[in-house]
This record gives C-alpha cells, structure tokens and sequence, in this order.
C-alpha cells in the first residue's frame, strides 16, 4: 500500500491547484519531487498557463462589409 498518490491523481491535482490557487497538499508535493513525469507535467501546465496569459482576450473583430459577405456567402450554401 503506498501513502504516495498515483501520477493521474496528482496529474488531477495539480490542475486543479493552478485554477484555483489552493497550494498543493505534502503527499502531492513529495510524489513530484520524486516523480520527474509529474515534474514535467507541471512545467506543461506552467508553460500552457504562461500562453493563455499573453494570449490576447479577443482576436480581431470583422467589419460590418466582411460580416455581411459571411452571412450571404453562408446563407447561399
């Protein structure tokens, strides 16, 4: 029996620690020192959270002559 959560459980936590800010529990902490496959998902959850923050909220908003050449274009097919 092992005191250590498995790599999915602390894959699971470790997500859920970034959205919401909680800090991660000691069994959580300990299996990531010792595990380099959740070390590295970590740096993929720190490295996809660093691109969400430079993405930008919106992309590039239509004219209203483009939105209307969508919507004939989409009402002819």
């Amino acid at each position: 029996m092992s005191f250590l959560p498995s790599c999915r459980d602390v894959s699971r936590h470790l997500s859920e620690a970034l959205d919401s800010g909680r800090p991660l529990g000691m069994h959580v902490r300990l299996h990531v020192s010792l595990c380099e496959a959740c070390r590295r998902v970590l740096a993929q959850f720190a490295l996809i959270r660093h691109g969400a923050a430079r993405a930008p909220e919106a992309g590039p908003s239509l004219s209203p002559d483009a939105k209307a050449r969508l919507r004939r274009s989409l009402a002819d097919s």
